[in-house]
């Protein structure tokens, strides 16, 4: 696990050393342990290292082949790689390290791109030729690995995170036409980033990057839609999936350092330690965050299920001042704005984690790939879609929950394409109308693209087209809030749940499997589920929630953001200044629970923005 970062200069301008330095070095919380860079002519490739995987020096990156032709920068695990040993000693390779690094170099030099769909793992790498001089960047399947890139009028850029961009002199600009989709769903999709130029390149593809830097060719590597497709009928899908998931399990502790587990107390962390105590795994320890409030807080579930299977268990709580400072720290690490609002609690574990371990293993995935959401359920029976689509005619003031007023608000589009795409929405086409925000672009090319897809593997099933979606979409935020959350931390997070083989196979098991009933993830529930307490199983859903709207109100440096709120540089763009961000912070501060769902959406971008853009030397 690390961080990469490169650039190649047009017009064979002599790459500068001290530029590459300052990228590598914005990202040394990837990788603490070692930090290199390379130079050929007007191509640079650097790399800070998080030694999890033989932990000697002869590891360390830029990897370079013996025959001094390929040159990698690599971030990432390939979980396994052992299984190539053979098969490359036997072509005449002969190995330095016992690194997955090596086996990935070898790889590629062997097979090139094609190889990628036999790895199992997460990754995105720059891999050089220099014969051919030709750069190619890859992405691992699920975009569990982050990769951004610059083309600028001098010369292309790339790096894990687009802070090492920035490093570079590149410039820090918002680019506003992109703000409607960040205002409405909370997160830009697809290629997009809320920056003028900056890009990430889109889990399951590669690029190639020829002509010094100024030629750039893209293509997809991995489809979910034409694997699923192609996947064999699965015999017993219950013990298919239990012992598909052991050996995720398996394959993701093989590290040289020790691993943890992020353990909530909800069934699919609670799965993931269960399975590592099966396997005979020793020295385990969980860690946990905890709560004061009851309606939000697991951690005794948590601390019971460890003692049971042997864990060390670690519960921490973050309390008001220490949990603003670490989700200060949290929308600086992030880069972009964040919009899981859980990002200071999940970097506090891992700083807390990381005096014991480098790995952690979550249990994030699980919700998107088996059907494990609430929201989900409303598309799950046509039936019961066609009884609640009956509250769009019940007037709004004798719906006295505000959830209700939700799905009120929701079920008012009366178009299913739209409900499914706008399904982790908190706002809706009829909130903007009341906001008086009338020119937001409200269907974004990629999520139509990748809906257009789930229709093909899903042709009659709704519910599974979300699935679909989601796993490209939501699943990847929380992607990208986990890296760099625990990269923050410098601790490496890996996710049994999206295991190629796991997912691939999941989806292409009949809609039987995917009933919504209780917790919903059938297959989970019905298979390792059935040997954890009931404790665990029959326990509400409760998730990573944090009470903002009390929060904001009650912590002074947060309340101050909030009434600072109308003298935001953010509200001057489209479309934050269509919103009446006075009338609106008022309504909140008189009804916290209503208006919560707007503030929170506006709250942290304009937080987001004062960090980035602002001055902001305060210390809460």
């Amino acid at each position: 696990m690390c961080g990469i970062v490169g650039f190649w200069n047009y017009n064979h301008q002599p790459a500068s050393s001290d530029l590459i330095y300052k990228m590598r070095e914005s990202l040394h919380h990837r990788g603490p342990d070692a930090g290199a860079h390379w130079i050929e002519g007007s191509l640079a490739l650097g790399h800070r290292r998080l030694s999890i995987i033989d932990l000697s020096e002869s590891a360390n990156q830029p990897f370079h082949s013996p025959c001094k032709n390929f040159t990698l920068v690599f971030n990432g695990e390939i979980f396994n790689y052992q299984s190539f040993y053979l098969e490359l000693k036997q072509k005449g390779y002969v190995f330095r390290s016992s690194s997955d690094t090596e086996v990935l170099l070898y790889l590629l030099m062997e097979y090139g791109l094609k190889v990628l769909s036999r790895l199992n793992g997460f990754f995105a790498f720059a891999f050089f030729d220099h014969r051919t001089q030709e750069l190619v960047l890859a992405r691992d399947r699920f975009g569990v690995k982050p990769l951004f890139y610059f083309q600028s009028d001098h010369g292309f850029y790339f790096a894990s995170e687009a802070k090492a961009l920035f490093a570079a002199n590149l410039p820090k600009e918002i680019k506003e036409e992109n703000l409607d989709e960040l205002f409405l769903y909370r997160f830009n999709s697809g290629k997009a980033s809320v920056f003028k130029n900056v890009l990430k390149l889109l889990p399951g593809h590669w690029m190639k990057i020829t002509n010094s830097g100024k030629s750039t060719k893209e293509g997809r590597w991995f489809h979910l839609g034409e694997e699923i497709l192609a996947q064999p009928k699965i015999k017993n899908p219950l013990e298919w999936f239990e012992e598909t998931f052991h050996q995720s399990i398996q394959l993701r502790m093989i590290a040289d350092v020790k691993v943890g587990t992020l353990l909530s107390g909800g069934l699919d962390s609670s799965s993931t330690l269960f399975s590592q105590y099966k396997q005979g795994f020793t020295d385990l320890s969980t860690w946990n965050v905890s709560f004061s409030d009851s309606r939000h807080d697991e951690s005794r579930l948590a601390q019971q299920l460890s003692g049971s299977l042997d864990a060390d268990f670690n519960s921490f709580e973050f309390k008001e001042d220490e949990l603003v400072n670490l989700t200060r720290d949290s929308i600086r690490n992030h880069d972009e704005p964040i919009m899981h609002f859980s990002d200071g609690h999940l970097l506090g574990i891992s700083k807390r984690a990381k005096e014991k371990v480098s790995v952690l293993l979550s249990g994030e995935g699980a919700d998107e790939i088996l059907g494990g959401y609430v929201r989900y359920k409303i598309h799950d029976r046509e039936m019961r879609y066609r009884l609640l689509s009956l509250i769009r005619f019940i007037p709004e003031k004798w719906l006295k929950n505000e959830r209700l007023r939700k799905m009120k608000r929701y079920l008012q589009m009366n178009n299913r394409e739209a409900e499914i795409l706008m399904n982790a929405n908190e706002l809706y086409p009829s909130d903007l109308q009341n906001l008086g925000v009338n020119s937001a672009k409200l269907l974004e090319e990629y999520r139509i693209k990748v809906l257009e897809e789930a229709k093909i593997v899903y042709p009659k099933n709704r519910y599974r087209q979300l699935l679909y979606l989601e796993q490209h979409t939501h699943l990847y935020t929380l992607n990208d809030r986990n890296d760099r959350t625990t990269m923050g931390a410098s601790i490496e997070c890996r996710d049994p749940f999206l295991d190629p083989n796991l997912v691939v196979g999941t989806g292409s098991l009949p809609d039987s499997h995917f009933g919504s009933k209780g917790k919903g993830k059938y297959l989970l529930m019905n298979s390792i589920g059935r040997q954890l307490p009931e404790y665990i199983t029959k326990h509400r859903k409760v998730g990573l929630s944090v009470p903002w709207e009390t929060l904001i109100l009650s912590q002074p440096y947060l309340r101050e953001i909030l009434e600072e709120l109308p003298k935001s540089g953010l509200f001057s763009m489209k479309p934050y200044c269509f919103l009446d961000i006075k009338g609106i912070v008022e309504s909140f501060k008189k009804d916290p629970v209503r208006f919560y769902p707007i503030i929170r959406q506006v709250y942290f971008t304009a937080w987001w923005y004062k960090i980035h853009f602002q001055a902001d030397d305060k210390v809460p």
